[in-house]
């Protein structure tokens, strides 16, 4: 995994910016290292290019970079002035500073202004691989990869233009996947949206909600269509086999069924009104609300009735995020800063407390609470719809108790202005449903195979690693066939690129009072979410990162 940040500041190459220290302790090490850096550098700004490697992946990190980051597991630091790569030993050796969790120098082997390679002049650091987490290069710009992003940003500079208006905006997605048929390419699905770091991955599965022709490849494409860098862990297909008349659907819990007699509501009302129109069939037209001025977790309810079929039934729902949880996502991370990759390596290693603070906010926010009024005329909960994503609406099945009412009442909870609903429909459970995995046994980049990436998406214990702008063909054996359901079964996780506007919000302060009271972020975050609210899915999507050739 490779995160690049561009920014245009006077870079620290000691910076860990950790708000752990205390006001004193932080600004002495802050002078200190600005001294160092103007000793080494003067005082000319430059454009640095920053990366977060993995482990596996420092055998390809220029050895001319002058500085290394090196976060280990333990939480402490290393900062290297002059290193290598030993691949035969699985260590990196080099000389610079070793500093503690509280980023406290421990310990200090030769100096940068020596300009010495690594020789028996000094006992280096000798750092080995499985106790590493994340590697970090900061250098002077001087390599192909920060030219390639300045080609980027010079051949899409509509993006630029629309971050710059907005920057909280931007175009940011998971792996896109899209399905070919009559010559276009029909976008179906996004793979792990909430997956923002490595002790976050998880697996996603989608309905490909699009009929394919009967006896056409059976192919997907994948894309990366926004500035992040995507680690794939798998990407294989679910067949489901059903009747004449029938689809099969996944209930929010995991499970596959065959259902039919799917049929819209009777009644459907927000706030005393209909919106019957907006959630009776899947179309063009989502119903959403916007949202509150003063709490962004504030409830909203939506009120369903149906007609009772009888049978075992279950609620279908399909519907997608707003940019709610990607605006409060972003504004995390310009508060983060420079500062993102110590956050990063503490929750994923030694910081149970820090993952339950960031992952705290979206559990206040929530998902969609299904109830049901039952004979004592009370809502009882029956299940929460979670899953994330902005890009392309998911549809999910919840099973409702049976009953004997000749009406089934429904209420849908949920953050106000968090969810866009396209459709709210009941449907007879038939019976359940076992998949047949399907793995992919080629994949193409344009007419090319490309095996290594094949043998990716086939190990358990490596990732396939795209950036910005790729797009790849992954075909399966067999053909599609009319008589079956299709399903995307995605795994892995994804890092956001920092984007150089954010930088100027920095403010770890502020991160500490999110971590400890998300709901009071919840309310101060309100108003400056409704004032850019109106525009943020133009915003968002025109920001979209593609190429003439995607």
């Amino acid at each position: 995994m490779v995160i690049r940040y561009i920014y245009s500041k006077i870079s620290i190459p000691c910076m860990a910016s950790i708000p752990s220290l205390t006001p004193i302790k932080f600004w002495v090490l802050v002078i200190s290292l600005i001294s160092i850096w103007l000793t080494l550098a003067g005082c000319a700004s430059r454009k640095v290019s920053r990366e977060l490697t993995q482990v596996e992946l420092t055998k390809n990190i220029n050895p001319k970079r002058e500085y290394l980051k090196v976060h280990l597991k333990s939480g402490n630091l290393y900062v290297l002035h002059s290193w290598k790569i030993n691949e035969s030993t699985n260590t990196i050796t080099g000389l610079g500073n070793y500093l503690d969790f509280n980023r406290r120098i421990l310990e200090s082997r030769g100096s940068a202004m020596d300009n010495k390679k690594i020789s028996g002049d000094f006992q280096h650091f000798k750092i080995p691989f499985k106790e590493i987490v994340v590697v970090e290069t900061n250098d002077k710009g001087n390599n192909p990869g920060v030219a390639a992003i300045v080609i980027t940003g010079l051949a899409t500079v509509p993006i630029a233009v629309y971050c710059l208006t907005n920057p909280k905006a931007c175009f940011g997605s998971c792996p896109t996947f899209y399905v070919h048929k009559d010559s276009l390419n029909k976008l179906v699905a996004e793979g792990f949206s909430s997956s923002i770091s490595k002790s976050l991955e998880e697996k996603d599965i989608d309905l490909i909600d699009f009929q394919m022709n009967e006896g056409a490849p059976l192919q997907i494409t994948v894309k990366n269509e926004a500035l992040e860098t995507h680690m794939i862990r798998s990407i294989n297909l679910f067949a489901c086999k059903k009747t004449p008349g029938s689809r099969v659907l996944q209930e929010a819990g995991g499970d596959f069924y065959q259902v039919s007699s799917i049929k819209s509501p009777i009644k459907a009302d927000y706030k005393s009104a209909s919106i019957l129109k907006e959630i009776e069939t899947k179309d063009q037209i989502e119903w959403y609300s916007l949202a509150d001025s003063a709490n962004l977790a504030k409830k909203e309810d939506i009120f369903l009735e149906f007609e009772n079929p009888g049978k075992e039934f279950g609620l279908v729902i399909d519907k997608r995020q707003s940019l709610m949880t990607t605006y409060l996502f972003y504004h995390s991370l310009s508060l983060m800063g420079r500062a993102t990759s110590y956050y990063i390596s503490q929750m994923e290693t030694r910081s149970q407390w820090l993952k339950k603070r960031i992952t705290r906010t979206y559990d206040l926010l929530g998902g969609i609470e299904v109830s049901v009024l039952d004979r004592n005329n009370r809502w009882t909960p029956v299940r929460t719809v979670r899953e994330a994503g902005p890009i392309v609406s998911d549809v999910h099945l919840v099973s409702l108790p049976e009953n004997n009412f000749k009406t089934i009442k429904v209420r849908l909870r949920m953050a106000q202005g968090l969810w866009r609903i396209n459709m709210v429909n009941l449907a007879v459970i038939n019976k359940k449903i076992i998949p047949q995995r399907i793995a992919p046994d080629e994949v193409l980049e344009g007419a090319v195979r490309n095996q290594e990436a094949l043998e990716k998406l086939l190990s358990e214990n490596e990732y396939l690693v795209t950036y910005p702008g790729d797009v790849l063909q992954i075909n399966y054996p067999g053909t599609c066939r009319m008589d079956h359901e299709y399903f995307i079964e995605s795994q892995g996780y994804y890092i956001e690129w920092i984007r150089e506007e954010w930088l100027k919000s920095e403010d770890l302060k502020a991160v500490n009072r999110i971590l400890l009271n998300p709901s009071g972020y919840l309310k101060k975050m309100a108003p400056y979410y409704k004032a850019q609210e109106p525009e943020m899915e133009k915003f968002f999507w025109n920001s979209r990162y593609t190429t003439l050739e995607n």
